[in-house]
């Protein structure tokens, strides 16, 4: 099975990574993997370094944003357009059995609409989740453009079904970022401390904040809020720049003033064993969501971004309130009851086991006739 993905950015990457190794250890399988949005931006860290360090033969690189451009809503749309071009090209030329795309982002959107158009199959990942905001707009159109469905949890599994997906194609497989921890090896506390020059006896914590696209022209106000509430709580932070969408540029801006520790993007092996050791994550990344209560620790996910998405308990959310931030901060790093708490949830979302869910799947499943979609009650 000749099938084609592709890697738009870290959050995805670290989604794709498990799912990728078990498809490139199977010879049943001749994998073309593009390489695009901002894996390929410097002042996003230029992720797809660490792909070809993982040792992922990269196919196509295709290029998606403008470089050292403000981001914004329209910037966003001209972007998608850039890259439904120049994927559907590259569908032509390869001629994939079957698309395998994922989550809620512009470029996975754009390659589920053309294969749809092409008559390619097209599995999905992580659909029938909720958020809010233009994400769960474009998650939903994946779904409804896509034939085989790979959702989180039963909740997800049952929303596609009842938005009319029919259940023979929709397979509860937890998610596949899971995996990622799980296969991560330890790397050595003191050399962590080294590089990022933190001491994690002490309160630390990790800041992702994205821009919220519906709220774009707040960006500025809501992280420069988070960044002066950390500063007041003196506590060690450490600071991923966020995601390039629409607002990103002023949330950029701020950080890079605030005298916080920043980095561009970290390695997986660096992201993974910094959470390992961190006291709390703090923003609106759908790693708070999906990913910490793996870890034991608490979660203060601020404002609207995840709102409604399946959560384990160790999440608290607060508004873009200083003192509800404040106050959330503060509980997940020194109450005792919820650090107690938060050690002891369970992931909803799985227990690593994903990635071998889905190859067995694409090896099983029919594709005859799929492509001719029906629409279930």
């Amino acid at each position: 099975m000749k099938i084609l993905t592709l890697v738009e950015r870290r959050a995805d990457y670290s989604r794709m990574r498990p799912i990728l190794k078990e498809l490139y250890k199977d010879p049943f399988f001749d994998v073309h993997l593009v390489v695009t949005g901002i894996c390929l931006l410097d002042i996003h860290g230029s992720d797809i370094d660490y792909i070809k360090e993982d040792g992922f033969k990269i196919n196509a690189q295709l290029e998606m944003f403008e470089p050292n451009t403000r981001n914004t809503n329209a910037s966003m749309v001209k972007a998608l357009s850039k890259i439904m071009s120049s994927m559907t090209d590259e569908l032509e030329k390869v001629k994939p059995d079957l698309v395998l795309t994922g989550f809620d982002i512009g470029a996975n959107l754009a390659t589920t609409i053309a294969a749809a158009h092409m008559n390619i199959p097209v599995a999905h990942i992580q659909g029938g989740e909720v958020t809010g905001s233009i994400d769960e707009s474009i998650r939903h159109a994946m779904s409804k453009f896509a034939h085989i469905h790979f959702p989180a949890t039963e909740d997800a599994r049952q929303r596609l079904i009842r938005l009319g997906e029919n259940s023979d194609y929709v397979f509860n497989v937890g998610c596949p970022s899971i995996d990622t921890i799980m296969q991560t090896p330890i790397i050595d506390k003191s050399i962590l401390e080294k590089k990022f020059n933190v001491d994690f006896s002490k309160p630390t914590i990790l800041l992702i904040q994205h821009p919220v696209t519906t709220e774009s022209s707040e960006s500025k106000r809501q992280i420069l809020n988070t960044i002066e509430v950390i500063k007041d709580l003196g506590v060690q932070a450490l600071v991923a720049l966020p995601n390039n969408d629409a607002g990103s540029s002023d949330i950029i801006d701020e950080i890079k003033n605030s005298g916080l520790s920043w980095y561009p993007s970290l390695s997986t092996e660096e992201f993974i064993n910094v959470y390992r050791n961190i006291w709390a994550i703090v923003g609106n990344s759908s790693s708070g969501i999906h990913e910490s209560s793996t870890f034991g620790i608490p979660a203060v996910n601020i404002g609207t971004r995840q709102q409604d998405r399946e959560r384990a308990d160790n999440v608290i959310d607060v508004s873009y309130d200083k003192a509800d931030i404040k106050a959330g901060i503060e509980k997940a790093l020194f109450d005792a009851d919820t650090r107690e708490k938060a050690k002891h949830t369970h992931n909803p979302y799985g227990e690593g086991e994903s990635a071998k869910a889905i190859v067995k799947i694409l090896k099983t499943v029919s594709l005859e006739g799929i492509v001719q979609k029906r629409f279930y009650e």
